[in-house]
C-alpha cells in the first residue's frame, strides 16, 4: 500500500468534478482568473485530502470542456485511480467516454463513480442513472466499482464518498517497473528567493534533497534543492507522491510541463517508439497507416507520424503493433502508458503501451527481428524476449539495469529468470551485475583468445599485449569487466599467461631474424656503454645515422623492455636493468647512511644532473622503492621489510652451510 497517491476527478463539462472535489477538501482547484470568469476548468488543479483514517491524497481535477482535452489528458496522465464524475441529471456525455477512455489508456486500475447533482432528481432517476452508468463501464477498470449519490449543495454522500475514498486508495499499488527515480513535470512555478520550483507525480524511484536529478529531453542534470509534499519540507519523495521540486540553479524558462525528470544516465530522447496501440471503440473510422497524430506521453503532447507495422488500417476497437516516428526527440521507456488524438484534439482516437525505444526506422524487411521481440513483450513473455535481445545486442554482456531498460519488464521478474537460466548452464554471470548466454560467452572466449594471437603474430617483437588493446580488437564497446573475466578465465585455463597486466601466450618463443638480432645487439652495446646514463631512441638513431629506421629501432626497445632487459623511465628514456640495480644500490646507500635522498643528490650519486636524475627518482617511487616526503625521498616500509627479510635469510643460509 502506498503512504499517498493521487486520484483523478475525470467526468464533462459541468458535472460538478471542481464542486466535488471542494466539499472534500475545502480548496478550490480553479485558481486562474479565466476560470472563474467562465465558471470551468481550464487547467488541471491539485488539493490536498486527509481521509479520516489520516491517509493522505491528491485530487486531480481535470477540465471537462473538449477544447481543453489536452489538459485533460495532462491531468490524468500519472493517475493511478479515479473518481468518474456522471450528472445525475445529464447522464453520460461525451467527455464522459473520453476521460474514462484516456484514464483506461494511461493505465489507471481501480477508483468509482459518483453520480453528482443528487438533489435535481428523484430516487428512481437516480437509479436509472447508476443503470446506465454500470452499463458504460463493463469490461473497464471501473467495472464492479461503488457508485455514490451525492450532493453538492446538501452534502449528501459526501461521507460515502470518503469511506470509498479510503477504499480505493488502500486497492491502489504502483508497479514500479524501472528501477529509478522518474516524474513527469505536470507544473512549473517561480518562487522568490528559491527559483524554479517543477511539480509532479513521483512515477519510480525515490529521490533526496541535495540527489542529482536530470531534465529530460535536454538532458540537463542539476540537483534537487529542496522538496515538498502537500505544501510540507519533506527529506525525501517515494512512489506515488505529488512532488514539487527546487530545480537547483535551473532557470524558468529552462523547463515546461510536458518535459520529465529522472535519474541521471539512465533515460535518453529518442525519435522512434515502437509500441501497441489500440484504436478507440468510440473511433468513429479505422486508423489509416501512416497518419499524422497527437501522442500525448506523460504530460507532453507530441506531432508524430504513426506507421502500422503489419497491416494498413485498424479498426475501433481493433489492437496493433505500430512505430511512432516523433517530429521532434522524446524521453520515453518501456511500458510507458500513452493516448493517441487527432491533430485538431477534436477526438481521441486511441492508446497503448510503448514496448520498444527504438534507434531505427521501421522497414518491413526488419520485421522478422522486431515484430517477434515485440510480441514476446507483450505477452510479457521473459524468456523469448531476453533471447532476442541478446541476440539483437551482438551477444554482448547485459546488465540487469540494461535489460529491464529495453523490455520493461519489472527487475524481479529478470532476475528470477536469469538465476533460473544461470542454474541450468544457459546464462553465465560476470562481475557488476554483467550476463550472458553461455553460447555467447563461449563464442567470446575464443575471440579474445584469437585477437590476443594475432596482435603478438602481426609484431613479432611484441611478447604481451594490455588488455585494452584485446578490448579495442574484439569490440571497442566492450566492457571492461566482462573483459577481464574472460581473459581470468583463459589464464585460469592456462592457455594465456598474466604478465604484470599485460597478456601473453605461455608456449611462444620469439625468433629475431638476423639482421634484427643485430640491431638488439647494437642497441644493448649502446645502453651498457652509457652505463648510468640514460637515452633516448632519438639519440641512437642520431648516432648511428640512417642504418636503423627509428620504428624499427623503437620496435625492438620495446622488445627488449618487455624482456625486462632495458628499462623505460617515466621522460620516455631508457636504461639496462642491470645499471637500474646499481643505481638502486647506490640509492639504498646513500638513504641508510643519511637517512634521505633527494634531488639534490643526483650529481653526486649518478654522474649527472637534477632533469635525468629526477626521472630515476620517480621510477623509484613509482616502483614502492621508495617514497616522497616534501623533497625527501626515504625508502617505503614495505621495500624495507622485504630488503631485510631477503639479507636475513641469505645470511641464515650462509651460516648454516
Amino acid at each position: 500500500m502506498l503512504s499517498t497517491c493521487t486520484i483523478g476527478i475525470a467526468g464533462h463539462v459541468d458535472h460538478g468534478k471542481t464542486s466535488l472535489v471542494r466539499a472534500l477538501t475545502g480548496w478550490d482547484t480553479d485558481r486562474l482568473q479565466e476560470e472563474k470568469r467562465r465558471g470551468l476548468t481550464i487547467e488541471p488543479g491539485v488539493a490536498p485530502l486527509v481521509l479520516p483514517s489520516g491517509r493522505r491524497l491528491a485530487l486531480m481535477d481535470v477540465p471537462g470542456h473538449k477544447d481543453f482535452r489536452k489538459n485533460t489528458i495532462r491531468g490524468l496522465s500519472s493517475v493511478a485511480a479515479a473518481i468518474l464524475v456522471v450528472a445525475a441529471d445529464d447522464g453520460i456525455m461525451p467527455q464522459t467516454l473520453d476521460h474514462l477512455e484516456i484514464l483506461r489508456f494511461m493505465g489507471a486500475k481501480t477508483g468509482m463513480v459518483v453520480l453528482s447533482k443528487a438533489d435535481l432528481v428523484d430516487e428512481e432517476t437516480l437509479e436509472l442513472a447508476e443503470m446506465e452508468v454500470r452499463d458504460l463501464v463493463q469490461g473497464a477498470f471501473l467495472e464492479g466499482c461503488s457508485v455514490v449519490p451525492f450532493s453538492a449543495l446538501n452534502r449528501r454522500g459526501l461521507d460515502h464518498v470518503l469511506m470509498e475514498l479510503q477504499q480505493v486508495a488502500d486497492a491502489v499499488t504502483v508497479d514500479c517497473v524501472h528501477p529509478v527515480f522518474r516524474l513527469w513535470i505536470d507544473r512549473v512555478i517561480q518562487a522568490a528567493g528559491f527559483g524554479t520550483i517543477v511539480s509532479g507525480t513521483v512515477l519510480s524511484g525515490t529521490l533526496a534533497e541535495g540527489d542529482p536529478v536530470e531534465i529530460h529531453p535536454t538532458r540537463t542534470t542539476t540537483t534537487a534543492r529542496f522538496l515538498e509534499v502537500h505544501h510540507e519540507r519533506v527529506p525525501r519523495v517515494e512512489p506515488g507522491m505529488r512532488a514539487g521540486i527546487n530545480l537547483r540553479g535551473v532557470p524558468l524558462e529552462a523547463v515546461d510541463h510536458g518535459m520529465a525528470l529522472s535519474s541521471p544516465g539512465y533515460a535518453s530522447p529518442a525519435l522512434y517508439l515502437n509500441a501497441q496501440l489500440e484504436i478507440s471503440r468510440h473511433a468513429v473510422k479505422p486508423l489509416i497507416n501512416r497518419t499524422r497524430v497527437k501522442m500525448h506521453l506523460g504530460t507532453g503532447c507530441h506531432n508524430a507520424l504513426v506507421v502500422l507495422m503489419d497491416r494498413e488500417s485498424l479498426n475501433p476497437g481493433e489492437s496493433g503493433l505500430v512505430q511512432f516516428r516523433m517530429e521532434r526527440p522524446v524521453t520515453a521507456l518501456a511500458r510507458d502508458p500513452f493516448v493517441m488524438c487527432s491533430l485538431d484534439l477534436e477526438a481521441v482516437l486511441g492508446g497503448g503501451t510503448v514496448l520498444e525505444i527504438s534507434g531505427q526506422k521501421f522497414r518491413e524487411r526488419k520485421a522478422p527481428k522486431i515484430v517477434p521481440f515485440l510480441e514476446c513483450l507483450i505477452r510479457e513473455d521473459v524468456s523469448g524476449a531476453l533471447d532476442m535481445l541478446f541476440q539483437r545486442s551482438g551477444n554482448r554482456a547485459l546488465t540487469l539495469q540494461d535489460m529491464t531498460r529495453a523490455t520493461g519488464f519489472a527487475s524481479r521478474r529478470i532476475a528470477e529468470h536469469l538465476d533460473q537460466a544461470r542454474r541450468q548452464d544457459r546464462y553465465v554471470s560476470m562481475g557488476q551485475d554483467f550476463y550472458i548466454p553461455k553460447a555467447a560467452y563461449n563464442h567470446l572466449i575464443r575471440e579474445v583468445f584469437q585477437a590476443l594471437s594475432a596482435i603478438l603474430s602481426e609484431n613479432p617483437l611484441k611478447t604481451a599485449v594490455t588488455a585494452q588493446e584485446i578490448r579495442y580488437r574484439v569490440d571497442a564497446h566492450l566492457d571492461d569487466t566482462v573483459c577481464a573475466h574472460v581473459l581470468d578465465a583463459l589464464v585460469e585455463s592456462g592457455m594465456v599467461a598474466r604478465t604484470e597486466g599485460s597478456y601473453r601466450l605461455p608456449d611462444r618463443v620469439t625468433a629475431l631474424p638476423r639482421r634484427q638480432q643485430e640491431m638488439v645487439q647494437r642497441i644493448l652495446d649502446y645502453a651498457n656503454k652509457l652505463g648510468w646514463r640514460t637515452f633516448a631512441v632519438g639519440t641512437f638513431c642520431d648516432e648511428h645515422g640512417e642504418r636503423y629506421p627509428r620504428p624499427e629501432v623503437q620496435k625492438l626497445v620495446d622488445y627488449l623492455t618487455a624482456q625486462k632487459i632495458l628499462v623505460r623511465l617515466r621522460d620516455g628514456r631508457y636504461m639496462t636493468r642491470k645499471a637500474l640495480e646499481e643505481v638502486k644500490e647506490k640509492v639504498r646507500e646513500k638513504i641508510f647512511r643519511d637517512g634521505a635522498v633527494t634531488v639534490a643528490d643526483c650529481s653526486e650519486l649518478f654522474g649527472f644532473g637534477r632533469t635525468r636524475g629526477i626521472s630515476i627518482l620517480d621510477y623509484l617511487d613509482s616502483t614502492g622503492m621508495t617514497v616522497r616526503v616534501g623533497d625527501r625521498r626515504v625508502l617505503s616500509d614495505q621495500y624495507a621489510q622485504a630488503f631485510w627479510s631477503e639479507r636475513h635469510r641469505r645470511h641464515n643460509g650462509s651460516s648454516n652451510s
